[in-house]
């Protein structure tokens, strides 16, 4: 018979309380549970190890024989237990994660949810574009994007979300016209020229065939924020970057599609637990989201 160690700790129990129902209480079992554990080591060896009278249960001399074995063998299986446990806390590194202003409505509230099961991982996050959260993935630097769908095979991804392009102005401006009339009408703001900026890729093919008239900013979104709102001039930018925060702009959609996929991407060759769990969070935090949102749909083809 092979030992089982919750038979032992059974024993260990009933030898220190000497009564059936405590240690089954002790030990949040029945007492026919705990009898019959005892019997199965009992026969198992053909050893008596208690004497059970009207007063309870005693160690027999057998019993008296082996308790101390039990005991230090006990105390060795938690031992075991906690050294296991202390490698597996161990074994959740910290996460590096980059995202991009698009992930700004959804990004915040995976984390508090992941933070809340996971306390014991901390998170530094990296606002980043997606040309450089690639790059860093690929060198090992960033555990997780949330970008445009990576370029690179290498990478492993899923869609999480999606955003457009919008053209942001301020509503002392805002004339009711469309994007055709403010880029003839206004400087059109832009941050510095970046060869493999995504961003400025599809702002140079949004404006093809378009009058316009740059002003090129060196800067980030928020210091073109800072310039719409003081009624310098306009700007195209993606339209959850500003969405429900700024009420002082409006957004202009263009008259094509001017959407992208956002991803979160990892390097599948470069993971650790931290990150499985992140990952398979989002999965699942994401595929809820889309379940909600299908459900009106559904019902509603119903009626």
């Amino acid at each position: 018979m092979k030992i089982n160690p919750k038979y032992l700790h059974s024993i260990e129990t009933l030898a220190r309380v000497k009564n059936f129902r405590v240690a089954a209480q002790i030990l949040c079992i029945s007492q026919p549970a705990l009898s019959k554990q005892i019997k199965n080591v009992e026969e198992a060896y053909e050893i008596e190890i208690f004497i059970r009278d009207n007063q309870g249960v005693t160690l027999s001399s057998t019993g008296k024989q082996v308790i101390d074995e039990i005991i230090a063998l006990n105390r060795h299986i938690q031992k075991v237990d906690d050294h296991l446990n202390n490698i597996s806390r161990s074994n959740f590194t910290s996460l590096s994660i980059g995202f991009g202003k698009s992930s700004y409505d959804f990004l915040p509230h995976y984390i508090r949810k992941f933070q809340n099961k996971h306390q014991n991982i901390s998170i530094s996050l990296s606002d980043i574009c997606s040309h450089e959260q690639e790059e860093q993935l690929l060198s090992g630097s960033l555990d997780i994007g949330f970008m445009r769908k990576p370029i690179s095979d290498t990478l492993s991804s899923i869609k999480v979300s999606s955003d457009e392009f919008v053209l942001a102005v301020s509503k002392d401006q805002y004339t009711n016209e469309n994007v055709d009339g403010y880029l003839e009408k206004f400087n059109l703001l832009m941050m510095g020229n970046h060869s493999k900026s995504m961003m400025h890729i599809h702002t140079m093919a949004l404006l093809k065939n378009r009058v316009y008239n740059i002003t090129n900013i060196s800067a980030d979104i928020q210091t073109i924020i800072t310039l719409i709102l003081s009624n310098t001039g306009v700007a195209i930018l993606p339209k959850k970057s500003i969405l429900g925060i700024y009420d002082a702009i409006e957004l202009i959609p263009f008259p094509e599609d001017t959407s992208w996929d956002i991803h979160m991407a990892w390097n599948p060759s470069r993971t650790s637990k931290s990150v499985d769990l992140f990952i398979e969070h989002v999965k699942g935090e994401y595929s809820h989201i889309l379940n909600q949102s299908n459900a009106p749909a559904e019902s509603s083809s119903l009626d």
